[in-house]
């Protein structure tokens, strides 16, 4: 093979991989998501907590009572989901709910004392996952990871056909 057709192997190659890179962004996103969820997941057993009552522990950690749709929206949540976590949590007798003072029908969640102690334990355990994926990045890659991350949530939401059928080869 001569150096001209390796050359154009590779470039044909490469097009071919950025391609498919491209077509499956948000699967890679996930991907990493799922393997630092799946590691904190693992910690946090030991706790008897699942990822998402550490999300809720930690919205509650500066002693402010919340409701749950305010603690829904701070975890990326629906309502509903939060509400079966609020009980499960409650149940463990790590957050009570109390009926708001200033609105009747407003049900606000706050920690126990056993839920402070909880949620700090969770926190340790989730930031030393956090630091440890940190830590396998120089800081030039986590500054470059960070703001390519950040240009994903600027244009995604432009991104794409305006009616969506195209995708669907319409």
């Amino acid at each position: 093979m001569t150096d001209d057709a390796t050359n154009e192997t590779s470039r044909e190659t490469g097009a071919d991989a950025d391609a498919g890179a491209v077509g499956e962004l948000g699967f890679h996103l996930k991907v990493a998501e799922q393997a630092i969820m799946a590691r904190k997941a693992e910690l946090l057993r030991g706790l008897d907590l699942t990822v998402p009552q550490c999300r809720t522990l930690a919205a509650l950690m500066g002693g402010l009572s919340k409701s749950c749709t305010q603690l829904a929206r701070e975890a990326l949540v629906t309502s509903q989901t939060m509400t079966t976590n609020v009980s499960k949590l409650e149940t463990k007798g790590l957050v009570e709910r109390r009926m708001s003072p200033d609105h009747g029908r407003v049900v606000l969640v706050s920690l126990t004392s056993s839920g402070v102690e909880r949620a700090r334990a969770a926190h340790r355990l989730s930031a030393a996952v956090e630091r440890d994926v940190w830590d396998a990045f120089s800081a030039g890659d986590r500054s470059l990871l960070l703001a390519m991350l950040n240009r994903v949530v600027e244009v995604a939401p432009a991104a794409g056909p305006e009616a969506g059928t195209e995708a669907f080869g319409a």
